[in-house]
């Protein structure tokens, strides 16, 4: 069964497991991760924040009182690369999506998603508490709470060079004035979270209408469809969204965080596979199932309801994408973390990744530099299963993933 696990207070780490599965899915081992956060959404509220808690370098719990501009610098780590990007705690009510593909587009200043973050790579949590790293030079934050074999905390260490905050500090800025799509926005998260999915999905809509050009507002407003079983509106949404990413801007964004808890997203895939299986030559629920199984990191279940999808003439384009970033998923997550010529992100809920102003050319790790070896995956795995398949549409993933291998928003170990 898979496994949720917990860092509770003193560093120590406890684990529970989910016994509500209804569907296989929920039944799956998860695939080895580094991974380990402590969350908190009991603490989530929609408004803004005064005070600031966060665990220091020592492992103790820490209170200050926080302005506006503060903001502190937190580090993700995927495979051989990593990044930074800052948070303004003030603004900050809680993360909603993971950015699949650790892209994040320069520039975005909407008030909405300083309110409401992205995790790059990887779900951390809704609400989750950082901890403190101490660098050479530079202090950063942590998400990850992974351990040693002795149960204790083991920080990530990572060569930071001045160059690397310069330029993320002139990159990110305080959000700009509220707008009135940020206000449907606001009011379509509280809506969804109290399962008012119509009602959300009408918010969601009037944001996309008053801001065409954000790519990630339809990503939400395609959930919130799903969720009120409007699957072919849902399907169309988000090939709408997908249509506008690229090798270069890998944008596939998964709104986990609209839900209150796990298993309501949970429940609601169950629901969708169901109607997958029952109308299996429903492409439209074949692309949303493949999607929402790589969102929730579900990969290798992933590639059959894709493939099917890729068969269709009109979802052909969507499935590629996807595929396209789930195989440089596996083969990224193949690799052990390594030193990096950090990156720059952008502002505050943005893994943003540009070209490193200061590449080091030395790829040997510092003295003293952690090294975390990633689990050994296969990447055949997922390729045997995609030709037993369909051998055409594995073609055309795997052409989309040689145009799309080594973009520049990853940090490149």
């Amino acid at each position: 069964m898979p496994q949720d696990r917990l860092t509770v207070a003193g560093g120590r780490t406890s684990s529970s497991l989910r016994t509500t599965s209804t569907r296989l899915h929920r039944y799956d081992t998860l695939r080895p991760s580094r991974v380990l956060y402590h969350d908190r959404p009991h603490l989530i509220r929609h408004s803004y924040h005064n005070d600031y808690v966060y665990r220091d370098y020592h492992d103790r719990i820490r209170s200050r009182t926080i302005w506006p501009r503060y903001r502190f610098a937190v580090h993700y780590g995927f495979g051989p690369w990593f990044t930074f990007r800052y948070v303004y705690p003030y603004y900050h009510r809680k993360y909603l999506f993971i950015s699949l593909g650790g892209y994040w587009p320069l520039g975005y200043r909407y008030t909405r998603y300083y309110w409401y973050g992205c995790h790059p790579y990887n779900w951390y949590g809704y609400y989750p508490i950082a901890r403190e790293v101490r660098g050479t030079n530079y202090n950063y934050y942590t998400y990850n709470y992974y351990t040693d074999g002795d149960g204790g905390y083991q920080p990530a260490q990572t060569i930071v060079n001045s160059e690397i905050f310069e330029n993320m500090a002139e990159q990110t800025a305080e959000p700009e004035q509220v707008t009135i799509a940020d206000v449907y926005f606001e009011e379509a998260v509280k809506a969804f979270e109290v399962a008012e999915y119509n009602t959300a999905a009408m918010k969601f809509a009037k944001a996309v209408e008053l801001a065409p050009e954000d790519m990630i507002l339809p990503f939400a407003y395609g959930q919130a469809l799903l969720a009120s079983q409007q699957y072919s509106k849902a399907a169309e949404v988000l090939r709408g969204a997908l249509a506008k990413v690229s090798p270069e801007k890998e944008g596939v964004f998964f709104p986990r965080g609209l839900y209150p808890d796990e298993d309501s997203l949970l429940k609601q895939i169950d629901r969708l596979a169901e109607r997958a299986a029952q109308f299996s030559y429903d492409a439209d629920l074949q692309l949303l199932l493949g999607y929402q199984l790589l969102g929730i990191g579900q990969h290798d279940r992933a590639v059959e309801p894709l493939m099917n999808a890729g068969k269709d003439l009109e979802n052909a384009k969507a499935a590629g994408v996807l595929m396209a970033l789930l195989e440089k998923i596996k083969i990224t997550d193949t690799k052990p973390e390594t030193s990096a010529p950090a990156e720059t992100p952008a502002h505050v809920p943005t893994p943003i990744k540009t070209p490193a102003p200061a590449p080091l050319q030395n790829t040997a790790p510092a003295p003293g530099q952690a090294i975390v070896p990633s689990p050994a995956q296969s990447k055949a795995s997922i390729i045997n299963h995609s030709r037993a398949l369909s051998g055409a549409m594995i073609v055309t993933s795997l052409c989309a993933l040689g145009t799309s291998f080594g973009i520049g928003h990853f940090v490149r170990g």
